[in-house]
């Protein structure tokens, strides 16, 4: 093979993996809006968000309380809202908001008596004509930090609104270079800061799954803490969660986890977390070809799929 011909291999390998990493779309707007004739039309919509804690300072005795809200933080007014609250699977409120403005919210508070120290899982839900959204929180005891397959209680792991990781996402955005995509930017300080070390030698357990602002504080996790960490910076990122999750799966040698993103055009992706943006394409195929996925959730969703 001729030197010519090799170096035009090494143009269209070098075209490929900048169209790949780099967000050409964003590069190229600046220039496509100059050529335009026309002003792009705005869209109005209405977008919700849903919150949610236990306000356990004004319950009284054998009791405790909710406080949940709903934001509109869209454009336009949200109609006919419909805000759901739903305790250990039991629907105990459901709120009808005939209109909400801009930057608006509505705040309910739920009473209940408090028959034992246990665990409760508490599932919010805000939907309207234009956007649909959740939150999920548990108080009154320790979570199980093992896997199960009560959905409710795995799908707390993920955590796209906890503070520390919203604010560390965007950090971590604003220094991305070169319009490298957000997937990839995540992916990259989460693959190059957090190193693997087994849970019996950080917990003394075999098994112990570390919630994303943990893994970030101590620097360390296995490979389910990784999956967990990374898929909550993406749903903070905006991700949705219908296009990111972590997996579970099993080889002839074991459990691994791993996450899995839809990448629009390009399809659906897995990438091993513990990598950075290097393994992508080859590495993260020889890594997790071998695996066959059981189980994939976020903070939305759970589906057994093995």
């Amino acid at each position: 093979m001729g030197s010519k011909t090799l170096a035009v291999i090494a143009v269209v390998l070098v075209i490929v993996v900048a169209v790949f990493v780099l967000d050409t779309t964003s590069l190229l707007n600046p220039i496509l809006e100059r050529l335009s004739l026309r002003e792009p039309e705005a869209t109005s919509n209405a977008v919700l968000r849903v919150d949610g804690y236990a306000d356990e300072a004004n319950t009284p005795e054998d009791f405790y309380t909710i406080a949940y809200s709903v934001l509109n933080t869209g454009n336009t007014t949200a109609q006919n809202v419909t805000l759901v609250a739903v305790v250990d699977g039991e629907t105990q409120e459901t709120e009808l908001i005939p209109s909400l403005s801009v930057s608006d919210s509505a705040n309910y508070s739920l009473v209940l008596p408090l028959t034992s120290d246990e665990l409760h899982i508490v599932s919010l839900q805000a939907s309207c004509t234009d956007s649909v959204d959740a939150y999920l929180f548990s108080f009154g005891a320790d979570v199980p930090r093992a896997f199960s397959d009560d959905a409710e209680l795995v799908k707390l792991f993920v955590t796209p609104r906890e503070p520390s990781l919203v604010a560390l996402k965007d950090e971590v955005l604003k220094d991305a270079l070169l319009k490298v995509k957000d997937w990839i930017a995540l992916r990259n300080w989460v693959g190059n800061n957090i190193k693997y070390e087994h849970d019996d030698a950080v917990h003394g357990v075999r098994d112990y799954w570390q919630f994303g602002k943990e893994t970030v504080a101590l620097k360390t996790g296995d490979c389910e803490d990784f999956s967990i960490l990374l898929c909550s910076l993406l749903r903070a990122a905006g991700y949705s969660p219908d296009d990111v999750y972590v997996v579970i799966g099993k080889n002839p040698k074991g459990y691994h986890a791993w996450v899995k993103i839809n990448l629009g055009s390009l399809g659906w992706y897995n990438l091993e977390p513990q990598e950075n943006g290097w393994a992508t394409g080859a590495i993260d195929l020889l890594t997790l070809s071998d695996y066959q996925a059981l189980y994939q959730f976020n903070d939305q969703q759970f589906h057994q799929i093995g």
